[in-house]
């Protein structure tokens, strides 16, 4: 399964990317999942709730960014496994500073099996955007919020 887009942040790179970076907010932003738990350099764990179609699955889930060049991109490698299935993947997320706004890209591979990849390759494309789509969204305020703390 491949899953790439762009989404527009109207605050500096510097402030999304800090934010980015704080795993209690991509622990809160992750639809499903019971937030992040550090376990090594770049290293987290999560326990997460996914349902795609009428499948339900509990996930123990594995990330790790590498390549990191701040405050523009990284790599995120992703492992996980529970009674519905399994998925590994990679993506990477860049953000550069254009016209006043970020632009945040995302592209990523995820190779799915088990209960879960049975539903079928269309609805695990639509359940995957609308994950993204959960996830960005989210982001956008929680870096609101951190401007409108910090001012």
């Amino acid at each position: 399964m491949h899953i790439e887009g762009s989404y527009d942040f109207n605050f500096q790179r510097e402030l999304v990317w800090g934010v980015l970076m704080d795993i209690d907010v991509l622990g809160s932003i992750i639809p499903g999942s019971k937030g992040l738990e550090e376990i090594g350099e770049n290293k987290y764990h999560s326990k997460l709730a996914v349902k795609v179609g009428p499948v339900n699955g509990k996930f123990e889930a594995n990330f790790e960014l590498v390549d990191v060049v701040q405050p523009e991109s990284y790599r995120l490698l992703v492992e996980g496994k529970g009674p519905a299935g399994h998925v590994t993947g990679e993506g990477t997320i860049s953000l550069a500073q254009e016209d006043g706004k970020t632009v945040m890209r995302y592209a990523g591979d995820a190779r799915i099996g088990g209960k879960i990849a049975a539903v079928g390759q269309r609805l695990l494309n639509v359940a995957a955007k609308q994950i993204a789509k959960q996830a960005l969204r989210k982001l956008s305020k929680q870096v609101e919020l951190r401007l409108e703390t910090a001012g």
